[in-house]
């Protein structure tokens, strides 16, 4: 493996851990805070952190187009971030109101099940996708209701 293979998966790998036990932690803060607090404090600290990011990378990787936008695309992404802030505001307050009411475990179920939403609304969507993509996608697909249920029938769980 090359370098920039290991270090996409070791990166692949670090986003799953950090997805897989954010879901204790929403647990845990449920107990303290509301969910909307909750969501509150955590994107305030999802954004101080992404701050100097940001201006870490313009530093290290400056732009070099040097166009100007015209008034369309700006409207355009100011548009498409609204809409994607309200998307995302919605799904993570929805999401802790959820883990409110139920155990971490289901709410891991559920959303394994993203896996399987993203394929199929592409589908549905007539996305393009590669004919060696697709069958991977759909082996996938398979792979995973069959895992997830199983995971639920063993564990005495219907």
């Amino acid at each position: 493996m090359s370098k920039l293979q290991i270090r996409n998966t070791i990166l692949l790998f670090l986003t799953a851990f950090i997805w897989g036990t954010a879901f204790v932690a929403q647990s845990v803060g449920n107990e303290y805070l509301g969910p909307f607090t909750y969501n509150c404090v955590r994107s305030l600290i999802g954004g101080a952190v992404l701050i100097p990011c940001i201006w870490f990378l313009r530093r290290v990787a400056p732009s070099d187009s040097k166009k100007k936008e015209s008034p369309k695309d700006k409207k355009q992404l100011l548009l498409g971030g609204i809409l994607c802030g309200i998307c995302l505001c919605l799904g993570s307050n929805f999401q802790q109101m959820g883990i409110a009411y139920t155990t971490v475990g289901k709410a891991g179920f559920i959303t394994a099940f993203y896996i399987i939403i993203v394929p199929v609304l592409g589908l549905f969507l007539k996305k393009e996708m590669y004919t060696v993509c697709l069958d991977w996608c759909w082996i996938g697909v398979g792979r995973i209701v069959f895992f997830v249920h199983n995971k639920r029938v063993f564990c005495g769980k219907r």
